[in-house]
């Protein structure tokens, strides 16, 4: 019986688990490096531009109108009586210039994928024309019947500020190529004439953001919005005039490019309406032999545009 040489045995040995720690080592490198490389990669256009840090200048159109009227009679013990009737328009419109600055983010967990949470900042400030017009017709039995009417025109500083919070779950379709994030938001709107703090006013709601890849740099953008002012206050009355909840709607569209690895060119467009809606108050009261009844009918509503160009760093 013949015995292998042991030395030899031995090298032999040694070799075969160099080898196979050679190949281990090769393969776990081989499974670190790919998945770092998943992790590393770019994530899809749709997804990149909710991950952005972004600065932009704006314009701003606002358009308030109210419209009112007023009609009061009168009659006393004696056979007399008169009436007025009191009608007009006030309007306040022009544009302001402002700056937005935004930050979004979107991020998976470990139940969750596209997470996503955002709060933006909007400023503007400037001068916008207020104009309207007035009539006012009397007759009575004492008198003949009168009309008169006028108009008045002047500009007036307007402020504004707004902040908004968001938070939601995107979902992807179509090959990563569209993106469809409902959130949940809330905010903070206040100005007035020469500041940024009158009338502030808190709101909630909803909003629904939908994003598409044109191409891998290029993303259009759409977002609609429904948000309910706790309390609304409109710009012809002052702070004891209050109403209550109004709905303001929004919609927005714009451009998302991506110029380099992380830098990304934006601009857009969104429209915003708000009914303050309609105060109507009734009421009689006497005063010695003359009794009087007052009707009051006032609508308000508010038109607003923001153009917006900018740029934003995708984190």
């Amino acid at each position: 019986m013949r015995f292998t040489n042991v030395p030899t045995l031995v090298k032999a040995l040694s070799l075969m688990i160099r080898k196979t720690t050679f190949l281990t080592c090769l393969t776990a490198a081989t499974l670190t490096f790919s998945m770092i490389g998943a992790a590393c990669a770019a994530p899809p256009a749709v997804v990149a531009v909710n991950r952005e840090i972004g600065l932009s200048v704006t314009g701003n159109f606002q358009d308030v109108t109210n419209k009112y009227g007023q009609q009061s009679t009168y009659n006393d013990s004696y056979g007399g009586y008169g009436s007025r009737n009191d009608t007009g328009r006030d309007h306040a419109t022009g544009w302001t210039p402002g700056f937005r600055a935004d930050a979004q983010y979107m991020f998976d967990t470990s139940i969750l994928k596209h997470l996503y949470a955002a709060a933006s900042f909007t400023l503007d400030d400037g001068t916008i024309e207020a104009s309207g017009k007035y009539g006012s017709r009397t007759s009575g039995s004492d008198y003949a019947p009168r009309h008169r009417s006028g108009r008045y025109n002047f500009g007036a500083n307007r402020s504004n500020i707004n902040v908004t919070g968001e938070i939601g779950k995107g979902f992807l379709l179509l090959n990563d190529q569209l993106l469809i994030t409902p959130t949940i938001q809330g905010g903070y709107r206040a100005g007035a004439e020469d500041s940024f703090t009158a009338y502030g006013k808190g709101y909630v709601g909803m909003a629904l953001h939908i994003d598409y890849a044109i191409t891998s740099r290029l993303v259009i953008r759409g977002r609609a919005g429904w948000a309910q002012y706790l309390e609304v206050h409109d710009y012809y009355h002052n702070q004891n005039f209050k109403q209550g909840s109004r709905s303001e709607w929004s919609g927005d569209i714009a451009l998302d490019y991506r110029m380099t690895d992380r830098l990304h060119l934006t601009g857009g467009v969104r429209y915003t309406y708000l009914n303050y809606g309609r105060t109507r108050l009734n009421y009689d009261y006497n005063i010695y032999s003359f009794h009087n009844s007052v009707s009051n009918n006032d609508l308000s509503w508010r038109n607003g545009v923001q153009l917006r160009l900018g740029v934003a760093y995708q984190l």
